[in-house]
């Protein structure tokens, strides 16, 4: 593909599949041809409000000789089958997080992308939030020393659909989890404590990671009260001071604030600018389809390595919080 190609996407998912569609339409560069989704109205609703076709067939969708490249946004359990069926039509894939729950079905997507010499890339959003990359930046630049202790939480309450399930960790946790290994690489090993919930799964769960000289923690929590609004902070502690974030997504009381404490001097509040995530992971996307940008950022070997220390704290808890070494 040639840095003038338009590239033409068809989008599976009508969720944030709708939210990808309109991103992608507003890229000079990006033809979105279709949206496919699983119920009639809420697809052909989005496909109105986006003046594009929609399709309740998906394969229908797939087989489309003018699409380049399929988005996939559809449930998790699916990703693999989609993904797979996309790659054998010869067009690129860009995969919502998580590209699956089980590392086997990852090694299909992989292997299927290359007999096809075809691309697979994740949407590794917590890599794109202004908040997170600028921390990430300022530490591999090495302006605090090397990070020691790492401790990350993102809370709800109990408002996502029917709870929880023993996929809690993937599902809500795994941003956290995968910006914590883009920040410190692979942990020695993995170890889980939890608090179950009314149904299959958990409701609080802790995951240790253990470095050969640091240290990381990462809660999850989805039995907030209702009050509470969805919260996600970033502590990281380093050779010469820390930095401290902390989100509030709306609610009485919202906080956005970022704070660096040198280890010597006055601490500060940063100034970042924002910007949309989505609206950045989906232009990086398209960059990486184009030869401009490094597809190592989004690559399903780096969502992979991600998926496998969460699959390792599943593991941990269901073995009562055995270490799982890696």
């Amino acid at each position: 593909m040639s840095n003038l190609d338009k590239v033409r996407i068809g989008i599976l998912g009508t969720g944030f599949g709708k939210t990808h569609a309109k991103i992608f339409s507003s890229f000079p560069d990006v033809e979105v041809i279709g949206i496919a989704g699983r119920d009639e109205q809420k697809t052909m609703e989005a496909a109105r409000s986006l003046g594009i076709p929609g399709y309740t067939d998906t394969d229908a969708l797939l087989n489309r000789a003018d699409i380049d490249t399929v988005d996939i946004c559809l449930p998790t359990k699916l990703h693999s089958q989609y993904a797979i069926a996309a790659l054998n039509q010869g067009k690129d894939v860009f995969c919502e997080t998580p590209i699956a729950y089980t590392m086997a079905d990852i090694a299909r997507m992989k292997r299927t992308a290359k007999d096809n010499g075809k691309k697979i890339l994740a949407a590794l959003f917590g890599r794109f939030v202004s908040v997170y990359k600028h921390v990430h930046d300022t530490l591999h630049a090495g302006k605090l020393g090397k990070p020691k202790v790492v401790f990350a939480n993102r809370r709800t309450p109990p408002i996502w659909g029917n709870g929880w399930n023993e996929n809690f960790i993937l599902d809500l946790m795994l941003h956290d989890v995968d910006y914590l290994y883009w920040l410190m690489g692979k942990p020695v090993s993995v170890t889980g404590h939890a608090l179950g919930n009314s149904k299959k799964g958990w409701g609080q769960v802790f995951i240790a990671l253990d470095y050969e000289d640091a240290g990381g923690l990462i809660e999850g929590s989805g039995i907030m009260p209702l009050s509470f609004p969805f919260s996600t902070s970033l502590r990281v502690v380093c050779e010469a001071g820390a930095i401290d974030l902390n989100w509030h997504w709306g609610g009485q009381f919202p906080v956005s604030e970022v704070k660096m404490y040198p280890q010597k001097g006055n601490p500060e509040i940063l100034a970042i600018p924002d910007y949309d995530p989505y609206q950045a992971e989906c232009r990086y996307f398209v960059d990486c389809l184009k030869g401009r940008a490094d597809s190592s950022l989004l690559s399903i070997e780096s969502a992979a390595e991600s998926i496998s220390i969460a699959l390792a704290a599943k593991l941990s808890l269901e073995q009562n919080g055995k270490r799982i070494f890696l």
